[in-house]
């Protein structure tokens, strides 16, 4: 069977439907379906465990085992951050209207910010409903950034780790597409669905 027109990366499954599991090296699976070329669509790609412990975000933050809604002050304002990494450190911000928010200025900033040790990415998320978010996104060393998986990610877990969604998926809306954020608190595996044009490896790495 055929695999290069497959996508896979280190520490990612990428599922196409109904499966089969073809293992490609020791750290990288492709699971694709009983056809041997899929048609293009939709694709979902597992990021595995949101790592939220602070010493490996890393964050520095030592009253609670997770670092939550933790007051960051920049220029006198205090920004709640909700740090969190699935591979990259990130930092989730929840904002009223994320459309106003000026993502080059604040981002940096919170991305630079000293409890960050070494960096983040800043995610600034909206709450549109009990099912859907908007998100921009800074990330770390780069201007304002359409979309990253792992920052998609990164936002839908924080929405449901937050209680800002209830339900164990939500809709990201995100640089003009939506995704789904799915994420098991069974076995706390985080899988983002979405174009699989955007989900490639080329654009998408969670190791990005």
């Amino acid at each position: 069977m055929e695999v290069n027109d497959m996508l896979a990366t280190n520490n990612m499954t990428i599922s196409l439907g109904a499966s089969v599991t073809i293992p490609v090296t020791q750290d990288v699976t492709v699971i694709v379906p009983k056809e041997l070329k899929p048609a293009a669509g939709n694709i979902t790609v597992s990021l595995g465990k949101p790592i939220t412990v602070p010493v490996l975000v890393p964050v520095e933050h030592k009253s609670t085992p997770t670092c939550i809604n933790d007051p960051f002050m920049v220029d006198g304002e205090c920004y709640k951050v909700t740090a969190m990494s699935f591979g990259n450190p990130h930092g989730a911000v929840f904002v009223d209207d994320v459309d106003s928010v000026d993502v080059q200025k604040l981002g940096s900033a919170l991305g630079t910010h000293v409890l960050f040790p070494k960096g983040a990415s800043i995610v600034f998320i909206q709450v549109l409903d009990k099912e859907n978010i908007k998100v921009r996104l800074w990330q770390k060393g780069q201007p304002e950034t359409d979309f990253t998986p792992e920052a998609a990610c990164v936002a839908g877990t924080a929405a449901m780790m937050c209680q800002k969604i209830l339900l164990n998926r939500t809709n990201v809306s995100f640089g003009g597409n939506t995704f789904i954020v799915n994420w098991d608190r069974g076995n706390s595996e985080v899988t983002l669905t979405g174009s699989e044009n955007l989900l490639s490896v080329e654009g998408s790495c969670a190791n990005r």
